[in-house]
């Protein structure tokens, strides 16, 4: 799916899904840090939470949430989003009303 979305828009992407088990995040954390490849990550459940006090800033969205679902890597710096309430919003505004 991930791959198929960056072909689609034209960007010379993988998607690579990483097993991190929770002792194991400051690790994964790290190398994604160091790489040169890797432009960012998402983070499911455990780590929405887990992973903020290792990241370098947070968006509003992500600071107000107390948790982070996508990061991306600029320089040697980690910054934390949070896009579920953006996606709950257009998902309850493409619903139809009564």
């Amino acid at each position: 799916m991930h791959d198929a979305a960056f072909a689609a828009a034209g960007i010379d992407g993988r998607y690579e899904a990483w097993d991190v088990p929770p002792d194991a995040l400051p690790a994964a954390l790290e190398r994604l840090r160091e790489s040169r490849t890797l432009l960012g990550a998402n983070v499911t459940v455990p780590h929405k939470e887990a992973v903020v006090p290792h990241l370098d800033a947070l968006t509003s969205e992500a600071e107000g949430l107390g948790a982070v679902n996508t990061i991306v890597r600029r320089d040697d710096r980690l910054l934390g989003h949070n896009t579920d309430a953006i996606g709950l919003a257009a998902a309850l505004a493409g619903l139809a009303r009564p």
